[in-house]
């Protein structure tokens, strides 16, 4: 059964690359004279790629910063509540494995604009929340045994974006172990802990994931700042 499924995706594979392989051929046959030197080029190299390029190859290089394809599939409109490790297009509404090669290779449909705005949320509540809220607020570095001003950073990842706290120390940036990310949708990266989010996260809003222990937030008096920020801009919030 196990060499009968391997056969299936070896055969599955050869397709993909003699899909692509005739399409490069195609378009070299039908380049019009006059065009640049470069896309010969371009598709030369291409040719050269496609014994290399499956599937699976081409949902790693091109899907991952696209919103529209999760890295898990939800068999629903909107339910989240199951998270299986097979891929689905949410913009397409297929699992990955419907779709064939050339249909998600021409897929235009990244998210760049929605990343922009979940990175200048972000922007936003550090500027026009967190460093009023917590001005006069210090975080103590135990490996210098001294309290500091608290900063932040700003660390944009596939489908969220995260917030750590730390201070400065000679222009570098020193990491306190406490971080906030804003999720715009539930994340498997998460493994377990997908299902305390879940349990607070109500569709179409973005989610506030506090990741820092509850001494550290009691401290810094955090937790009281953070529902202010959810509530004002009507996101959720989970604390790991």
């Amino acid at each position: 059964m196990k060499a009968d499924t391997e056969e299936e995706n070896d055969k599955e594979e050869e397709d993909n690359q003699g899909e692509l392989l005739f399409a490069v051929k195609a378009a070299q046959q039908s380049l019009p004279e006059g065009v640049s030197p470069q896309m010969g080029e371009i598709l030369a190299f291409i040719e050269g790629m496609a014994p290399f390029l499956s599937k699976d190859t081409l949902i790693l290089i091109k899907c991952c910063s696209c919103d529209n394809y999760s890295p898990s599939f939800f068999p629903g409109e909107g339910d989240f509540g199951v998270v299986e490790p097979r891929a689905y297009c949410h913009a397409k509404k297929q699992p990955l494995s419907h779709l064939n090669l050339f249909t998600i290779a021409k897929c235009m449909e990244h998210s760049r604009e929605a990343q922009k705005k979940l990175l200048e949320l972000a922007n936003s509540v550090v500027e026009e929340d967190l460093r009023p809220a917590l001005a006069d607020k210090k975080l103590y570095d135990r490996n210098a045994f001294a309290s500091y001003d608290v900063d932040y950073r700003i660390i944009q990842e596939r489908s969220m974006v995260c917030i750590e706290f730390g201070h400065k120390d000679d222009g570098d940036f020193v990491e306190s172990g406490f971080k906030i990310c804003i999720l715009r949708r539930l994340d498997p990266g998460f493994d377990e802990d997908t299902t305390k989010i879940k349990t607070v996260h109500k569709y179409g809003r973005s989610v506030i994931v506090v990741m820092a222990a509850r001494q550290i937030r009691r401290q810094m008096g955090i937790d009281e700042v953070l529902e202010g920020i959810a509530e004002k801009r009507e996101m959720d919030i989970a604390y790991l």
